[in-house]
């Protein structure tokens, strides 16, 4: 499924980006706010060996999302980003509908000096009707940056497992 992700997963990895920039560069900025509106087209394909109901799972539809920044005086950024999915999954043999429940939400907060950390884990849960386990897609983000402004570890890992 790696290579069928949307470009939500990207602009997610985008965010993450922010939390990269050189320590010098956030150091001392002045204090400012941004927010950003916009609506996502999400569209992928889960493999059966990934569904819960042996078939192939087409999830599509659109993703509101509200991305807000802060840069502090002092060089830390904090970045909120909310998504709301407007999404169907839709069982490719049976016809199975998985509905999304819940809006989620990450938070990151960046020192404007020396090493940092950056990581959030989205969860989209797809909940079918009757006694048919859930689909449940998780993306784990992971950004580390050491001293020099260097990026030493970065992933961005998307799975889909039933849950019962």
């Amino acid at each position: 499924m790696s290579k069928r992700i949307s470009s939500l997963f990207l602009l997610l990895a985008g965010s993450l980006v922010l939390g990269a920039l050189a320590p010098a560069t956030l150091f001392g900025a002045p204090g400012n706010h941004t927010r950003d509106v916009m609506v996502e087209d999400f569209d992928i394909v889960v493999p059966a060996t990934e569904g819960c109901s042996g078939e192939d799972v087409h999830v599509f539809g659109t993703l509101d999302i509200i991305i807000q920044t802060t840069t502090d005086s002092r060089g830390g950024l904090h970045v909120v980003f909310h998504l709301t999915p407007h999404l169907i999954g839709v069982g490719l043999s049976t016809g199975l509908d998985y509905n999304p429940v819940g809006p989620s939400q990450f938070v990151f907060i960046v020192d404007g000096t020396g090493p940092r950390v950056t990581a959030g884990v989205n969860i989209i849960n797809l909940i079918s009707p009757g006694s048919t386990d859930n689909l449940v897609i998780t993306e784990t983000v992971h950004v580390t940056v050491n001293a020099n402004g260097t990026t030493t570890v970065e992933f961005d890992n998307v799975n889909a497992a039933c849950r019962g």
